[in-house]
This record gives structure tokens, C-alpha cells and sequence, in this order.
């Protein structure tokens, strides 16, 4: 009779053993089914605005002329794209989002390359929480302003730099 109990004991603490290895499985994989789908929203997302800027390339460009009808769209455009551009940097928030941030901060850099004179109006940084605003202005500042040292983690460093 000792040895079944001996025998329930330990099957009872293998299924217990089991049954937390499946929990943790299930949580490794909802996550990283998360983040896929995170992936390929934002990827989604991005291709409708590239289709867009194709489609109209005259909307890639801060409009050179005072015609309010091209800035309008042009306005509407870029606060798309700055809207997204937001959505990346709340997307690519915590400790575990280092593969978004490789993967998306780069095309950070580029839309803010070409919409920045947008941005930089005040009457539209007032469309952005002020936490994303001053990310922007750290991260990607103005030719001749500070600009933080890379390279020394994800936020750099109070020492300005050339450049």
C-alpha cells in the first residue's frame, strides 16, 4: 500500500509540475501573438499611409506655396502621420519593447525628417501629449539645437553633442 501512495504523491506533483509549465507556455506564446499582431498592425497601418504619400506625392512635402487648399491636405496628411507616429512611440513603451523600437524608431526618424516643419507649428504640437512632444524635441532635435549622446542606452545622455 506504500508504494501507491508513494506513487499518487509524485503523479500528483508531475501534474503540478505539467500544469505550470502549460500556464507559462501559454503566457510566452500569448505574448509573443501580441506582439506579431502589434507587428503587423503597425505594418498595415504604415503601407496605407506609404500608399497614400505614393498616390500624392505632393502630400511628402511641407507645401512650398501659400495655396490653402494644398496645405490643407497636406495638414491632414501629416497630422496622420504624426498620429501614427505616436501610436509607434506608445506601442514601443516598456523594457520589452527593445525589437519594436529597433525596428520602428528608424522610421521615426524618417517621417520626422520630412514632416517636422509641420510638427513644429503650435498649434498642432497642441494635438500630441506633451510626454510624445518632448520625446520628439529630445530624440530628433533641430539642426544647431542640443542633442543627446547615443550609444550610451535607449535615452542617451544630458551631454550635448555636435551636430
Amino acid at each position: 500500500m506504500m508504494t501507491w501512495e508513494k506513487a499518487g504523491v509524485i503523479a500528483e506533483a508531475m501534474g503540478s509540475i505539467g500544469i505550470m509549465f502549460t500556464l507559462f507556455y501559454s503566457v510566452w506564446s500569448f505574448t509573443r501573438t501580441l506582439r506579431d499582431a502589434y507587428y503587423a498592425e503597425l505594418d498595415r497601418v504604415y503601407f496605407d499611409l506609404l500608399k497614400i504619400g505614393l498616390e500624392r506625392p505632393d502630400l511628402l512635402s511641407f507645401p512650398a506655396s501659400p495655396d490653402p487648399a494644398k496645405a490643407t491636405e497636406y495638414g491632414a496628411y501629416a497630422f496622420m502621420v504624426w498620429n501614427f507616429i505616436e501610436t509607434i512611440f506608445d506601442r514601443c513603451q516598456g523594457w520589452s519593447k527593445r525589437r519594436l523600437r529597433e525596428t520602428w524608431y528608424p522610421i521615426i526618424d524618417a517621417e520626422n525628417a520630412l514632416h517636422r516643419g509641420w510638427f513644429d507649428l503650435p498649434a498642432n504640437r497642441r494635438r500630441f501629449k506633451q510626454r510624445f512632444v518632448r520625446f520628439i524635441e529630445a530624440r530628433y532635435p533641430l539642426p544647431g539645437e542640443a542633442r543627446p549622446v547615443r550609444g550610451g542606452g535607449e535615452r542617451g545622455s544630458s551631454a550635448a553633442s555636435p551636430g
